[in-house]
C-alpha cells in the first residue's frame, strides 16, 4: 500500500527535519517546503492527503495567501490544511476554514488522524 503524503510548509528547517522523521515513522510519505514561492502550484499538483502550514512564515512569504489559494482553488479545497503558528493569527486560519489550527511547536498528539 502507498502511504499518504503530508506536505510541511515551515521556514524552521530544524521543524522540517523534525517533524519529517516523526511523519516518516508513523509510515506517512512527507513532502517539505521551506517557503510559499511555488509551494502553490507544486500542492496543487501533488495532492497530499494534509499539509501541516506555519501561516508565520518570513514576512516576505508568509502562509496566509498560500492558505487563501489553497481554500479556494476546486482542486485544492478539498486537502485538509492543519494550521500552525508562533502568533495568535489562528483565528484567521478557522475563519478559512483550516481543518484546525495550532501553536508551534507542533506535537504529535495535536496532527488530525489520517486513514491509512
Amino acid at each position: 500500500m502507498v502511504p499518504q503524503t503530508i506536505a510541511v510548509v515551515n521556514n524552521d528547517v530544524a521543524l522540517l527535519d523534525l517533524l519529517q522523521e516523526f511523519l516518516l515513522e508513523a509510515g506517512y510519505a512527507t513532502t517539505t517546503y521551506l517557503t510559499t514561492d511555488l509551494t502553490y502550484q507544486q500542492l496543487r499538483d501533488s495532492q497530499p492527503s494534509l499539509i501541516i502550514l506555519d501561516v508565520g512564515l518570513q514576512a516576505s512569504a508568509p502562509g496566509w495567501p498560500l492558505l487563501k489559494l489553497l481554500h479556494f482553488d476546486p482542486n485544492t479545497v478539498q486537502i485538509p490544511v492543519l494550521v500552525t503558528t508562533v502568533d495568535h493569527a489562528f483565528i484567521q486560519g478557522k475563519q478559512l476554514a483550516a481543518m484546525c489550527s495550532n501553536f508551534r511547536p507542533v506535537l504529535p498528539t495535536s496532527l488530525p488522524t489520517l486513514q491509512h
